[in-house]
C-alpha cells in the first residue's frame, strides 16, 4: 500500500521530490481558484494583496460618496473582525457597502476576504458586484470569468474569456492559449471546456501552442485519440517543442518510442539544436533511460557551461542514481550561476541539497540549506514546508502546524497543499481525526482536488470510516479512471481487513496495470495472494517489492509470509531490516507483537 504521508509530496509540489522533470517555474496567478485568471498576459499582473488603487479606465467607475463616519466605523469593525480571525462579518460588512454606495473598491476588498477565506462561491457574489460598479475593471472582469469557471458556469465566463483574449497582442498569444486552457482545466465540465476551448481558438490553429492547449484539454476530457492528433500537429508546426514531444510520449510506450526515433533522426542532421537535444533526454528520462540522457545533457553542458537546466538534470540523475556527491556538486554549480543570472532562482537547488541532507539523516544541514532559499524566491514555500516536516519529525507538531498555517498564498494550489501539508502532519502524529476534520474543510473549498480527496479517504480509513474511504475512492476512480493509487488504496484496505478478497484482487490488478513497475502497488498484491492463501507466489512478489524499494511495512508483510511458512530464521533476518529502516513502523510493530517475536 502507498502510505499516506510517504506519498504526500511526490505529485505537485515542485522541488520536493526527486522529480526528473526539466525545472519548471511554477505558474503563479495573482488570483485565488484560477491558475491564470489574469488576463493571458503578464501585462495585466496586479498584487491582490496590495492596496486597490484604481486604473485610469477604473476611475471613471468610481462613485461620487462622501466618506461618512458611518462608512469609516464599518470598514475599521470589518478589519478588526479579520484581525481576530473572522472573515465571515468582515465579508458580509464590506459587500453591504458595496451593494449601499455601489463603490467597486468595497466589492474588490470583499473577493479578496473571501478568496483568503477559501470561500469561492462568496467570492464569486463579490467579483461579480465588483465587475458591476466597474465595468471598465479587467481585474474585475478576469477575476469574474475565472470564478465562474471553476464554479462550472462556463456559458457566462465564455464572452468574458474571448473579450479578454482578443486584447492580446499576437507575440504573447501563444502563451495567452496555454493561460486560456490551465484557467478552464479547473473547471468541472471538462468536455465542456474543450468546447468553449476550441470555439475560442478557431483562428489560433497554426500555433503550435493552440494544438498543445488543446490536446491538454483534449487528455482532461478522456479524448487519447483527439490528443494525439493535435500534439502531431504541433510538432508538425514546431518540431522542437519540447513540452509537445513530452506530452505525447506519456500517452503510451508506442508514442513514445516513434518520438524517441524521430528525435534521434533530427539530431544526426542537426547535432547543434539545444532544444532538440533536451527534449530527446527527456524523453529517453520518460523511457527510464538515464544514461543514454545523462549522455545528452552532458552533450548540451558542454556546448554551454552556464546553462542551467541540464545542469539541474545532471544533478538530479545524480540523485536518483544514490551519488549524491556528484548531485551536491552539480547542484552548488547551478546556485552560484543562477545567483548571477537575471531572472535564475538558486532557490531550486537549495531545496534538493536540503533533500539529499534528509535523505542521509542530516536534518541540521538541511535546515542550513533552507536557510539559504530567499524570501523572493519561487521555492520559499516549499522549503517552508520541508522546514514544517523536519519540526514534526522532531517531535514539535504544534510549531510545525503553527508554521504552515502562517503560510499564504494566492494561488489556490498552493493553498490546497498547505492544507494537505497541515493533514499530513497530524497523520503522522497519529492524530488521525483532526486530520480526517482538517480535510472535510479543505475539501469544501476545493472538491474536485484529487489529491485531497485521496488523502481524505486515508485519513477515514485510519478513522475506521470505511464506507467514508471507498466513497471518496471511488469518487476519484470515477474522476481519474487512470488513478493507480485510487484501486490501490481501496483493494489494499479490503485485503488487510480481509473482506471481499475477489473484488480487492481485482481492484490492486487494475493498480498493477497502471503501475508495473510500482513497489508499494506489488506490496498489495503479494498480500493479497498471502491472504488468498498462496504463500508461495506472495513471498516472490514481495521479495521483488522490497528489492525495489527496501521499506518498513513491506519488509513486515514479506517477514510475516516468511514465518507463517516456517522461514523463522529469514523472516528475523528480514523484520531486522525493517527495523533498521524505521522501528516506529505501525504496521512494523503491530505484526512482530501479533507474531510474538521478540528475539531480533
Amino acid at each position: 500500500m502507498n502510505p499516506f504521508v510517504k506519498k504526500l509530496f511526490a505529485k505537485r509540489q515542485a522541488g520536493s521530490t526527486y522529480s526528473f522533470a526539466m525545472p519548471m517555474s511554477r505558474i503563479t496567478g495573482a488570483v485565488a481558484f484560477a491558475l491564470a485568471a489574469l488576463a493571458f498576459t503578464s501585462a495585466h499582473a496586479q498584487d491582490p494583496d496590495s492596496s486597490p488603487v484604481p486604473s485610469g479606465d477604473e476611475k471613471q467607475d468610481l462613485p461620487n460618496v462622501a466618506m461618512s463616519s458611518q462608512i469609516v466605523f464599518q470598514v475599521l469593525a470589518a478589519e478588526i473582525a479579520l484581525q481576530r480571525g473572522q472573515p465571515a462579518p468582515a465579508y458580509q460588512t464590506y459587500l453591504a457597502l458595496a451593494r449601499d454606495t455601489k463603490d467597486p473598491r468595497f466589492a474588490q476588498r470583499a473577493t479578496e476576504i473571501a478568496i483568503a477565506a477559501q470561500s469561492p462561491n462568496d467570492a464569486l457574489t463579490s467579483a461579480q458586484l465588483w465587475r458591476q460598479f466597474a465595468p471598465h475593471s479587467e481585474r474585475a472582469a478576469q477575476l469574474s470569468a475565472s470564478l465562474q469557471i471553476v464554479g462550472g458556469k462556463l456559458e457566462d465566463a465564455k464572452p468574458i474569456l474571448q473579450r479578454e483574449l482578443a486584447k492580446v497582442v499576437p507575440e504573447q498569444r501563444g502563451d495567452a492559449v496555454l493561460s486560456l486552457q490551465a484557467l478552464l482545466a479547473r473547471g468541472p465540465n471538462r468536455v465542456g471546456g474543450l468546447n468553449v476551448l476550441k470555439d475560442l481558438t478557431a483562428n489560433d490553429q497554426n500555433l503550435p501552442e493552440t494544438q498543445l492547449a488543446l490536446a491538454r484539454q483534449q487528455i482532461l476530457a478522456d479524448d487519447q485519440p483527439g490528443a494525439k492528433a493535435s500534439l502531431e500537429k504541433a510538432l508538425q508546426l514546431k518540431l522542437d517543442y519540447l513540452p509537445a514531444a513530452l506530452t505525447l510520449a506519456r500517452l503510451g510506450p508506442e508514442e513514445r518510442k516513434e518520438s524517441i526515433a524521430s528525435f534521434e533522426k533530427y539530431l544526426e542532421k542537426n547535432p547543434k539544436s539545444r532544444d532538440v537535444r533536451l527534449a530527446l533526454a527527456q524523453l529517453y528520462l520518460s523511457a527510464d533511460r538515464l544514461d543514454d540522457a545523462q549522455k545528452q545533457f552532458e552533450i548540451v553542458r558542454k556546448n554551454d557551461p552556464k546553462d542551467l537546466p541540464p545542469i539541474m538534470a545532471l544533478a538530479l540523475i545524480n540523485i536518483q542514481k544514490k551519488q549524491f556527491d556528484k548531485a551536491q556538486s552539480y547542484l552548488n554549480e547551478y546556485a552560484k550561476i543562477a545567483q548571477n543570472t537575471p531572472g535564475a532562482d538558486p532557490g531550486q537547488a537549495y531545496i534538493y541539497l536540503a533533500q539529499m541532507a534528509l535523505e542521509q539523516k542530516q536534518d541540521g544541514v538541511a535546515g542550513q540549506w533552507l536557510d539559504r532559499v530567499p524570501r523572493t524566491s519561487q521555492q520559499y514555500l516549499p522549503a517552508q514546508i520541508t522546514r514544517a516536516q523536519i519540526m514534526a519529525k522532531q517531535g514539535k507538531v504544534d510549531e510545525a502546524r503553527a508554521l504552515v498555517n502562517s503560510l499564504q498564498s494566492s494561488d489556490p494550489r498552493d493553498l490546497a497543499l498547505l492544507a494537505r501539508t497541515d493533514s499530513a502532519i497530524l497523520f503522522e502524529a497519529h492524530r488521525y481525526q483532526e486530520a480526517e476534520d482538517n480535510l472535510v474543510k479543505a475539501l469544501h473549498a476545493f472538491p474536485d482536488d484529487p489529491d485531497l480527496i485521496y488523502d481524505y479517504a486515508m485519513a477515514a480509513e485510519k478513522t475506521g470510516h470505511y464506507d467514508l474511504m471507498e466513497t471518496q475512492l471511488r469518487t476519484l476512480m470515477k474522476m481519474d479512471p487512470n488513478n493507480p493509487q485510487a484501486y490501490n488504496a481501496l483493494g489494499y484496505s479490503l485485503v488487510d481487513r480481509n473482506q471481499r478478497l475477489d473484488e480487492a484482487v481485482k481492484l490492486i490488478e487494475k493498480a498493477v496495470s497502471l503501475a508495473p513497475n510500482d513497489a508499494f502497488i506489488m506490496d498489495s498484491l503479494g498480500w493479497a495472494r498471502y491472504r488468498q492463501g498462496n504463500a508461495a507466489e506472495a513471498e516472490k512478489i514481495l521479495k521483488n517489492a522490497y528489492n525495489l524499494q527496501p521499506n518498513a511495512e513491506i519488509g513486515a508483510h514479506l517477514g510475516e509470509v516468511q514465518w507463517k511458512s516456517g522461514q523463522q530464521d529469514q523472516a528475523r533476518a528480514t523484520f531486522r531490516q525493517a527495523q533498521k529502516l524505521e522501528p516506529d513502523n505501525d504496521t512494523l510493530v503491530k505484526t512482530l507483537k501479533r507474531l510474538q517475536v521478540n528475539d531480533l
